[in-house]
């Protein structure tokens, strides 16, 4: 009976575990989340640079979603440059969830933009000077004890 009761105890505990392992994996991504927002409108490369991956991609534009193509791919070079030329102003998140899969995070909401570009590095067909909802998944992924920024991909998102 107390073996019973103590192999009990412990499968409750292994799963409370894991149960904050993913909880404190969510909550460490969201924030960072949060400062890699606030580094693109402030213009902070320095700090972009330490968490976006090496093989970083941003997908802009959700044509992609429905057949078409994007508006723009960029690598990590190419976002390092916006977010130096600070061609967005605004970039406040909203509703975003996490999905934690051990040392792989992916979240998804939306932030509210605002795209001012120097008219020669414009993203074709975008519509700079207005506010924009842009829906998105990303994924970050726990590299060497630090949580890196792989993947942005802006998706369609509700219309209602």
């Amino acid at each position: 009976m107390v073996k019973r009761y103590l192999l009990s105890l412990i499968g409750a505990l292994a799963c409370t575990t894991r149960v904050l392992a993913a909880s404190d994996a969510a909550t460490e991504v969201l924030a960072l989340e949060h400062k890699i927002e606030d580094a693109v409108v402030r213009g902070d490369v320095a700090f972009a640079d330490t968490v976006l991956a090496a093989d970083f991609s941003f997908v802009h534009g959700d044509g992609w979603t429905m057949g078409g193509k994007p508006l723009a791919t960029d690598d990590k070079a190419r976002f390092l440059k916006r977010i130096a030329d600070k061609e967005y102003l605004v970039h406040d998140l909203d509703g975003v969830k996490a999905e934690v899969h051990g040392d792989v995070v992916i979240t998804s909401g939306r932030y509210v933009s605002l795209y001012m570009p120097k008219p020669q590095n414009a993203i074709p067909n975008a519509t700079p000077g207005k506010l924009n909802s842009i829906w998105f998944e990303r994924v970050y992924a726990k590299r060497n004890g630090q949580w890196q920024f792989l993947s942005h991909r802006t998706v369609h998102g509700p219309t209602v």
